[in-house]
């Protein structure tokens, strides 16, 4: 059995009552440094494997990332018949690529990311997620502010993935969850296309960011479904919200095109994707709770209870 060296590595959520501590029994620090935008430490931890923390905050495991990815990037993709250009906002992991570009149809994948600094990192230190996407022909890599990108491109996308950090105050991804900023997204989707986007925990105590987003969503697309999941490393539940305008879309139609691909996933099967948009009573209840909508002016105000 391997020795673990005395090193606690530490991110905080904010909980219900106050802070909450969740510290994280380490071998090694790979990397720790600060880009112009983030904080950035890349950790061997002993349960979860390397971990990648940004201003302290988890945001993916070497061990359980695959749960994340696959229900972000395989619903949106499922979703249309043949995807061939998908945008991923965010993402410097290089793994929502990863799966994107399982796709056989997939022809263009943009990747957009404000911070270069940290998509080196992660070529660098994380190999295990991006295992050679970004060199991959296919991949267009653009460091820049994603809505900064959506607002000046005339390109339309098959599908649109959002995958960021939590939108604290302050961050630069706060302007990326507002209404205004979906009304951009909306306008770059091409017929027949969808979204996902990252959409935080749903925990009882810490459902109030979840929501909003949702009601956000609902006020741009006409179908807004949440797919929730649980990361042993998160020690919470999340999900991640699926949207699309197309009035044609169907469960059955995703699930049918999942089974005919003979794709192999780790976590999302045909089977298991025919229940991924159940939800808790006390999570849908909470949109109604949580009815407000978060929008450029209101994004200064903390979104979280």
């Amino acid at each position: 059995m391997r020795s673990a060296a005395p090193l606690r590595c530490r991110f905080r959520e904010l909980a219900r009552g106050g802070m909450e501590e969740i510290a994280y029994w380490c071998e090694r620090i790979v990397f720790s440094g600060r880009s112009r935008v983030q904080r950035i430490d890349v950790v061997d931890t002993l349960a979860f494997g390397r971990m990648l923390f940004l201003d302290g905050v988890a945001q993916s495991s070497e061990h359980d990332e695959f749960i994340y990815h696959e229900m972000l990037v395989h619903p949106p993709l499922f979703s249309h018949h043949r995807p061939q250009s998908v945008l991923v906002i965010g993402g410097a992991e290089g793994a929502t690529i990863r799966e994107v570009l399982r796709h056989p149809h997939v022809d263009r994948v943009v990747m957009v990311d404000i911070d270069e600094e940290l998509v080196d990192i992660c070529r660098t230190h994380l190999p295990q997620w991006h295992r050679g996407s970004f060199e991959d022909p296919r991949v267009e890599l653009v460091i820049e502010d994603g809505r900064q990108y959506l607002a000046r491109s005339t390109d339309s996308f098959d599908c649109i993935i959002i995958d960021l950090s939590d939108p604290d105050e302050g961050s630069p991804a706060q302007r990326l969850f507002t209404v205004e900023f979906f009304r951009l997204v909306r306008e770059r989707l091409s017929p027949g296309g969808a979204v996902s986007v990252q959409a935080e925990g749903i925990g009882p105590s810490e459902l109030s960011l979840h929501a909003r987003i949702k009601n956000t969503l609902d006020q741009v697309f006409p179908l807004v479904m949440a797919c929730p999941y649980t990361l042993p490393s998160f020690h919470r539940p999340d999900a991640h919200i699926l949207a699309t305008g197309d009035p044609e879309w169907s469960l059955d139609a995703l699930v049918r095109r999942m089974q005919l691909s003979g794709m192999e996933l780790r976590y999302l099967s045909a089977s298991f994707a025919q229940g991924m948009f159940l939800l808790p009573a006390y999570v849908t209840q909470g949109y109604e709770i949580h009815s407000e909508i978060l929008t450029d002016a209101s994004i200064g105000a903390s979104v979280h209870p």
